[in-house]
């Protein structure tokens, strides 16, 4: 399989996606639920976070396939979910950055994410806790609240767009 060379931008580093930074290589074909996780922001060719209808229906076709997954794991209490965890909890956070219109910002990420104006409640403080138990149940739990969270947010934050737009304003 032909791989791409890509350079670990600055926005994307973080030890739990990223623990061996600078140059990496990008499989052609790859998905959104396999790391090399964000692989829109690292190519650079597309940008689906400029389109609700690009980019979330993306997102929205990996969720229950991993989700399944997971809980599957869970449920025989097997413990290697280390990249279903990781690709769920990636899934999230480009649902959270795309839904606002922005590729995903790993980078001093707690800043970047209180500058959002669609997210879920307490989501810095959720997230927190994410990343220090990537791997836990309960860090699963919290990230498919966050997912159903982050939809409804969207939804509602859509519904309105379109309310104004007709309504002229």
């Amino acid at each position: 399989m032909k791989k791409d060379r890509i350079k670990l931008v600055e926005q994307l580093k973080h030890p739990l996606f990223f623990p061996n930074e600078g140059v990496g290589e990008l499989p052609v074909g790859a998905s959104l639920s396999s790391a090399p996780f964000f692989i829109y922001e690292l190519s650079g060719t597309e940008q689906p976070w400029l389109s609700e209808e690009k980019g979330l229906p993306l997102i929205k076709e990996e969720w229950p396939r991993l989700k399944e997954q997971l809980e599957r794991k869970f449920q025989q209490r097997d413990r290697e979910v280390h990249n279903e965890a990781k690709a769920m909890i990636a899934l999230f956070l480009m649902n959270l950055f795309w839904s606002n219109g922005q590729p995903v910002q790993l980078h001093d990420w707690k800043q970047r994410i209180r500058e959002l104006s669609i997210k879920p409640v307490n989501v810095e403080e959720r997230l927190e806790f994410i990343f220090k138990r990537p791997y836990s149940y309960h860090s699963y739990m919290q990230v498919s609240e966050l997912m159903i969270e982050q939809e409804k947010q969207t939804a509602k934050y859509l519904a309105i767009k379109k309310k104004n737009k007709k309504d002229g304003l």
